[in-house]
Parts: C-alpha cells; structure tokens; sequence
C-alpha cells in the first residue's frame, strides 16, 4: 500500500480527478485553500510567488493505481509551462483504518 500526495494548482485540479477515477483510486482527500509558494530568485521583491493550490491525499491506494496515476501526472509536474504548479510525493503505509 501507498499513500499518494498530490499538490497542483486550481487550474490541473479536474486532470488530477480524472487521472485518480482512470488508475481507479477508491476514493481521496481533497484539502482546499491551501496556496502553493515559491521563493522568487535572490534580491528579488517580493520573496515569494504564490498561487492558489488544492492538495489531494489517496490513503492506503494500491500501487498499481498510485503507478497509473503518477504516470498519467508526471509529464505535467516536469513541464516547464506549469512548473512548479504540480507535485506528487509517494510514500509507503503500513496500515490504514
């Protein structure tokens, strides 16, 4: 089992749903308002970017659907065009209640 995190900007938010509902995911979390921020290069003003963000958590996915997922994404998490607006981080559950 995997949890998979998903932190994308309002504008990939339905590609992130339809990716999740193809690998087949049961179901996710979807935490709104939060914002992405980014430090803009040094002496520049202000510090940071920032955007607003939705974060999507899959508790306890197996892995051939956290796979489907991250391969359906991960062309847009390295596209220079949207860059840095989506991020996945994988990580390993040992037990879900």
């Amino acid at each position: 089992m995997k949890q998979l995190s998903i932190y994308c900007s309002l504008d990939l938010e339905e590609r992130v749903v339809a990716a999740l509902d193809r690998a087949g995911a049961e179901g996710f979390v979807r935490i709104p308002r939060a914002t992405g921020n980014k430090f803009a290069g040094p002496g520049e003003v202000p510090r940071t970017l920032t955007w607003e963000a939705a974060v999507f958590l899959v508790p306890g996915a197996a892995e051939p659907v956290v796979e489907a997922v991250v391969r359906e994404l991960e062309s847009y998490a390295g596209g220079c065009d949207i860059r840095p607006c989506l991020r996945m981080v994988v990580s390993p559950v040992e037990r879900v209640y």
